[in-house]
C-alpha cells in the first residue's frame, strides 16, 4: 500500500469521525439488568477462554523444547 493511499485513508477516517462527533444527538436509551449480566458473563468467558488457549499454546511450546533425540530406550515396566 503506497503512502499516499494510506494518508488518504487516514484523512477519510478522521473526517468521518469528526462528522460523527459533530452530528451527535441525545438519545433516550438504557441498559436493562439482563444486558449487564450478559456483558459480565461474556467478559468472564473471554478471559477464561483466553487462559485455556494460552495454557495450551504454552504446553505445546514446552513439548517442542523437551523433545528427546530418540536415542534413549523406553523405560522398563
Amino acid at each position: 500500500m503506497s503512502v499516499s493511499r494510506t494518508s488518504s485513508a487516514a484523512a477519510f477516517l478522521c473526517a468521518l469521525i469528526l462528522l460523527l462527533m459533530v452530528s451527535e444527538r441525545p438519545v433516550s436509551a438504557y441498559i436493562d439488568p439482563g444486558s449487564g449480566s450478559l456483558i459480565y458473563q461474556t467478559i468472564i468467558t473471554v478471559l477464561l477462554g483466553a487462559g485455556f488457549v494460552f495454557r495450551r499454546a504454552l504446553a505445546s511450546v514446552g513439548r517442542w523444547f523437551r523433545r528427546d533425540s530418540g536415542d534413549s530406550q523406553p523405560p522398563d515396566r
